[in-house]
């Protein structure tokens, strides 16, 4: 029944099609997090990127548990189905595009859902056609897609229910919960667990530092917000890219990556994720620290 919903959509395929899915398959993509992320920390209030940041990386931690314990093949390993994309590494279930799209439409929604009609219904739009798109282009089966966006719910209302119920500041939480995340590395080897593990350690520490040593208040003039970000986010991308050529995988692809990739993948999201949390805020605070309002 799932190949045949998968072979059903892909029946449809054009052009147009593919470049429609195409689209907003990145909307559950990296970049798009990226952008979201450091949109709300630098420009909105570092404490509420801090939390979406940290609600959206336990998701991908999650996830990749999941499918490291399931090991669902993907649609596109099989001759009637074909990947019109880049074929995606890893397993198949639960799908990780759907459920990042689902947590970011959450948390958006806690803050922003209220406040504009329109605003509900197009983060529900666009989860729906993130998870259309990894069908349609292979890389999913629809039980995957609906069992990732049910997993970000999962996540998103245990950080809502559970966390007051926590006796323990939230900071030193993730510092106890370091040891057992890092050991589950040994036991869960996939890309996106190292760097959802590597990132939560570097937002943490970089988030921590700001706030006692920095001090950065981002509210500013707009024009002031849009040099800050372009500065921010260009280095950011450097960093995410230029960091690559630093440390380059092993193999040719990222479907063959070797335990040391893994780490230095890793490695490579901390230093940036300590860029988003510490360094441009403390650049910020430097070049652009008297026009704060």
């Amino acid at each position: 029944m799932d190949l045949s919903i998968v072979e059903f959509f892909q029946s449809f395929r054009s052009d147009f099609l593919d470049f429609f899915f195409l689209i907003f398959n990145e909307f559950g993509d990296e970049l798009v997090f990226l952008v979201v992320a450091s949109i709300l920390w630098w420009i909105v209030n570092k404490h509420y990127g801090y939390r979406f940041m940290m609600i959206f990386l336990t998701s991908v931690a999650v996830n990749d548990t999941l499918k490291n314990l399931i090991k669902r093949p993907r649609p596109y390993t099989l001759p009637s189905v074909d990947s019109v994309t880049e074929p995606t590494y890893g397993y198949s279930f639960p799908s990780g595009h759907a459920q990042n799209a689902g947590a970011m439409a959450l948390i958006l929604n806690e803050r922003y859902g209220s406040l504009k009609k329109w605003v509900r219904p197009l983060l529900i739009t666009i989860v729906v056609l993130v998870m259309i798109a990894r069908v349609y282009l292979g890389q999913h089966y629809l039980t995957d897609v609906i069992a990732g966006l049910a997993v970000s719910v999962l996540v998103y209302y245990a950080f809502i229910y559970l966390a007051p119920k926590v006796k323990i500041n939230p900071i030193k939480l993730v510092y106890y919960l370091i040891p057992l995340m890092i050991l589950g590395a040994f036991f869960i080897v996939d890309k996106n667990y190292y760097v959802a593990i590597a990132s939560m350690i570097g937002l943490t520490l970089g988030y921590v530092l700001e706030l006692r040593y920095v001090k950065y208040e981002v509210k500013a003039p707009l024009k002031i917000q849009i040099a800050k970000y372009a500065i921010g986010i260009i280095v950011a991308l450097l960093l995410k890219e230029g960091l690559k050529l630093v440390f380059p995988y092993s193999g040719n692809d990222d479907l063959n990556l070797t335990q040391l990739d893994l780490v230095l993948d890793g490695f490579r999201y901390f230093i940036l994720t300590v860029w988003l949390s510490l360094g441009a805020m403390w650049v910020f605070k430097k070049l652009f620290g008297k026009y704060q309002s």
